[in-house]
């Protein structure tokens, strides 16, 4: 990515060397990156590919992150008029354009764009960003679901496998009974260490096996299966009664939570983030719009996330740099600090054990002292933005200093100047290029989305 036209800062930085990031220590061949003043095109060093998030407001020389290293999960702290929207953006962008799809979590109606052209070329592009936002816009396939919202491409949470396309392996179709088990157990009111839950959960996966055998694929068979449990499915006593009790639990789940098992594509991360033929990337952009209130957000987000845990986990990167890259914006809702809520698990599960499966995680937040401090503590790389509130400008610069420096003058970037710490590195003060796809200064309505879903 060339190096944008750099402005005349007012604010002085200290001197600081061209910054050259590490590779983690993950077991992939890499070539040293070379150190020119502008960053050679993707494709002149495949063996080691890195982004160029910026050029250094001391000196103007590009600031390189390696991909590799995007798997030890970013996090990025500015408020409203840093630019932070339009760095998540390039992030996604030069990603996609390394052939990294993404999962893209949208809390305000303001990243379902990365699939707009600009109208014309912004002034601020640097060199080589037209022809880089012909490639990126060409090979990118840009997805946007709407769960909630019918009138565009709708999401849901389908709790039994295809049983058929692993009846005749044995081993296949019991981890497919495993997995309906798992997302059917919490929604019967099965988890409970009990008597009563431990014969409830026998019963259920009898109904389920025996369903699944018998080519059934819709919850609201399974449903009226256990609300009329046959003979012979069961061998406990009681069963019929347990059953019946089950049935009722995930009918009522049906009605409080139109997500599971409505209607809507299943959620399945291999789609999220598997291109179309022809396409280098796909970006798969959430909207969250639909789903009104924190508790619904959260809900989701959680299943979406265990779900993606469990893709990953029998999809490793392998050799790749980089598998694949969630973005959460307003992280702090999922994973806030001093509380806990439906997602955080989830949440802190990936952070933890995401990066050896080769999934990147970027987390975004305006206020750095409501995420969780084990987020925090995962992001090996962390950019420091604009920030007005007295108690979130102290809590950035405990987080600097946490790292071996500080961020004196957050009250006073401009937007787009971000402080960007990597591991092992000192901090350097960023230009960060604008974003290859259209953002105007006002975010998509409600109806707009909608029909960015259905293009």
């Amino acid at each position: 990515m060339p190096t944008p036209e750099m402005p005349t800062v007012e604010i002085p930085a200290p001197e600081m060397p061209t910054v050259e990031i590490p590779a983690p220590e993950i077991p992939v061949e890499a070539a040293a990156v070379p150190r020119p003043r502008r960053p050679l095109p993707v494709d002149e060093d495949p063996a080691a590919p890195y982004l160029t998030i910026g050029a250094a407001t001391a000196d103007g020389r590009p600031v390189r992150v390696h991909l590799e290293t995007l798997r030890k999960h970013t996090a990025i702290f500015a408020g409203s008029g840093s630019g932070k929207t339009v760095l998540i953006r390039r992030l996604v962008e030069e990603c996609a354009l390394q052939g990294v799809s993404a999962i893209v979590l949208d809390a305000n109606n303001d990243l379902a764009r990365l699939g707009d052209r600009w109208p014309e070329p912004p002034a601020e592009w640097g060199e080589g960003d037209a022809a880089r936002a012909d490639d990126y816009l060409a090979n990118t396939d840009v997805v946007i679901w709407t769960p909630r919202k019918e009138a565009g491409r709708p999401l849901s949470f389908q709790p039994l496998p295809d049983f058929g396309s692993v009846a005749d392996d044995p081993d296949e179709f019991g981890e497919a009974v495993d997995a309906a088990l798992a997302a059917l157990v919490p929604r019967a009111k099965l988890e409970a260490k009990t008597a009563k839950a431990h014969l409830g959960q026998a019963v259920l996966r009898e109904a389920v096996a025996h369903y699944g055998r018998r080519g059934g694929t819709s919850l609201a068979g399974l449903i009226a299966l256990l609300d009329d449990l046959p003979d012979g499915v069961s061998t406990l006593e009681g069963a019929a009664r347990l059953a019946t009790e089950m049935a009722q639990h995930l009918r009522a789940e049906t009605i409080s939570d139109p997500l599971f098992a409505g209607t809507g594509a299943p959620v399945d991360p291999g789609v999220l983030l598997t291109p179309p033929e022809g396409k280098r990337a796909r970006v798969s952009v959430i909207s969250l719009t639909g789903l009104a209130s924190d508790a619904q957000r959260q809900g989701f987000v959680n299943q979406l996330q265990m779900a993606l845990f469990s893709w990953i986990k029998r999809h490793p990167a392998g050799d790749r740099p980089l598998g694949g890259l969630f973005v959460m914006d307003e992280a702090q809702t999922f994973a806030p600090s001093g509380t806990t809520t439906v997602c955080t698990q989830s949440t802190l599960a990936l952070a933890a054990q995401a990066r050896k499966y080769g999934l990147g995680l970027v987390f975004a937040t305006q206020a750095p002292k409501g995420l969780h401090n084990r987020i925090t503590g995962n992001s090996a790389t962390q950019f420091f933005g604009l920030l007005n509130a007295p108690a979130q400008i102290t809590a950035a610069r405990e987080l600097a200093r946490a790292k071996g420096g500080d961020v004196p003058d957050v009250a006073r970037l401009r937007s787009g100047q971000f402080y960007a710490a990597f591991e092992g590195g000192s901090f350097t003060k960023v230009r960060t290029p604008l974003c290859l796809s259209h953002h105007p200064s006002s975010p998509l309505t409600s109806e707009e989305v909608v029909a960015r879903a259905n293009r």
